[in-house]
Order: structure tokens, then sequence, then C-alpha cells
């Protein structure tokens, strides 16, 4: 019976233990669950300047007449482009750029613009 009581006494004393460790560690939370440190904010002079330097680098859109306006991070797109395909890639490219909050994209498609690439019709 005192066998029966020192192996309680002996579990007891080791939770107790590892209780007490435990305590004085800082809690790890997973990587996904915290919010990541906040970025500098970019100026609206740069952020027009890295959004239109994007769009002239690309050579499916660079010859698009993109006017490009960005305040605080929300940037408002307009324009003309000659097919879906071309508004949806000034768009990619706009959100890629750094400190871009919100993209309003007012740019149309050309009307009577050639249809896109019938080639072998």
């Amino acid at each position: 019976m005192n066998d029966r009581y020192g192996l309680i006494v002996l579990a007891v004393t080791l939770v107790g233990a590892l209780s007490v460790a435990g305590c004085g560690k800082s809690e790890k939370v997973h990587e996904s669950w915290v919010e990541p440190p906040a970025q500098g904010q970019v100026d609206d002079s740069t952020l027009n300047s890295t959004i239109k330097a994007a769009l002239l680098a690309d050579p499916e859109v660079r010859h698009l007449d993109v006017k490009v306006e960005a305040n605080d991070g929300k940037v408002m797109l307009s324009g003309f482009a000659d097919n879906e395909t071309q508004l949806e890639r000034v768009n990619m490219l706009t959100w890629m750029a750094e400190g871009v909050k919100k993209v309003d994209n007012k740019m149309s498609v050309r009307s009577g613009a050639a249809p896109a690439d019938t080639a072998g019709s």
C-alpha cells in the first residue's frame, strides 16, 4: 500500500514540476495566426511610377495608353485596351505593385477593335 501512495505522490510531484517549468516560457503561436509586420507606406508618386514601369515593361500592354492615379494606396486605372485579356493583364500588374490596397479599373475595350488572334481560321 505504501508503494501505491509513493507512485501517486511521485506522479503528482512530476506533474507539478512540469507545470511550473512551463510557466516561464512564452506560448508558441503558429506563423499563420500571427499578423505580418506592417510594411512601410509607399507614397503615391512612387506607386504611380512603379505601376507605369511595370506596364511599359510588359510586351502585351506596353502600347496601351493607361492613365494611373494613386491616392493612399488606392489606384484608379483608365484608358482603353484592345481586348479583355489586356484589361485583366493591366489589373494583375497593378495589383503586383507593392503598396497597392485597392484597384478601381475603369478601363474599357475599344469598340471596333480587331478580334483576338484568329490565325488559322
